[in-house]
């Protein structure tokens, strides 16, 4: 089959397609037949070497994609067989033809939706879901203070109703936080970057009630706070991460937004649609940082074997 190998970490250009053997389903796994597999700017920091890699190189990375069961391995619901389901890897594999995938990690297509619908909205769609139930199911927002990398990203995040947005870029976005407060303070906070943003977003948190909620670590380290200060002024600093909290979006979270997509409150920003074979191409465009929207990779015609036997239910 066809996938995209990392070869070692560095520029864009390391990503090359390959022909690799084909998984096959294991116990209690589904072999899925690609249709879409979506890009993070996480995968490009971890090609890059930003982000550890978790596992050895050479490798197939990858965490999202929606396609058709084409095999379900033992112990596996054999009702998938057929159905057009997304899913998360866990980190490896999804830039190829056929991926092999605990069936836990899958959630079914809802009519009405394609591969790229489902695949550009399902994760962060989730995400930000689940995110506002860790802290309330109603939040009633007043004012909402936002930050982008790029005049893109900015600009998309106006049009999404923020009604400040800095330029985290920029090394004294600090300083325009504190002007934009204007002497007030945030009450919740939502910060993926970590690093020393989180303890800088962390000194203009409401004392007694401020919370924040910590769910990333794009700037490839892990975040700055003050314990001290966290106890002195009776702030909640929330972690949200690991097998638990995954499940749980994967579980509630994902069915949830995929519904909102199908019945259209929702639409996924799609930027581009690309061939597998230009993963490359992809990444540079994420690291070039002008994408306001989701890259999505489409393989092409399948040429391998399972991709042209039906789909069966293995015992």
């Amino acid at each position: 089959m066809r996938a995209i190998v990392l070869q070692e970490t560095g520029g864009p250009e390391m990503l090359v397609p390959e022909e690799i053997p084909e998984p096959t389903a294991g116990a209690g796994q589904v072999l899925v037949r690609t249709e879409a597999i979506a890009i993070s700017r996480a995968e490009s920091l971890m090609r890059s070497g930003v982000i550890p890699l978790p596992f050895p190189l050479p490798a197939v990375i990858g965490a999202e994609a929606a396609g058709v069961v084409a095999e379900v391995g033992e112990g596996a619901d054999p009702g998938l067989a057929g159905a057009r389901v997304v899913m998360v890897t866990g980190g490896a594999g999804s830039y190829a033809e056929l991926i092999a995938v605990d069936a836990g990690m899958t959630v079914r297509v809802p009519d009405g939706l394609s591969a790229v619908e489902a695949v550009a909205s399902a994760a962060p769609g989730a995400m930000a879901l689940a995110l506002l139930d860790r802290l309330a199911r109603d939040l009633g927002a007043g004012r909402i203070i936002a930050t982008g990398g790029t005049p893109v990203g900015r600009g998309r995040v106006l049009e999404l109703g923020a009604d400040v947005v800095l330029d985290h870029a920029d090394p004294d976005w600090a300083s325009g936080l504190a002007d934009a407060l204007d002497g007030a303070t945030l009450d919740v906070a939502f910060d993926a970057a970590a690093g020393a943003a989180a303890g800088q977003v962390l000194d203009h948190l409401t004392p007694g009630s401020g919370r924040m909620v910590c769910y990333g670590m794009l700037s490839g380290t892990p975040p700055v706070i003050d314990m001290a200060k966290v106890t002195r002024s009776g702030l909640h600093v929330l972690g949200c991460g690991g097998p638990g909290w995954f499940r749980q979006v994967l579980g509630v979270h994902y069915p949830q937004i995929l519904q909102r997509a199908v019945r259209s409150r929702i639409k996924p920003r799609i930027a581009a649609v690309l061939p597998l074979a230009e993963a490359a191409e992809a990444h540079r465009r994420i690291d070039q940082r002008d994408v306001a929207g989701r890259i999505v990779l489409v393989p092409g015609q399948p040429r391998t074997r399972a991709s042209e036997r039906p789909a069966r239910t293995s015992r």
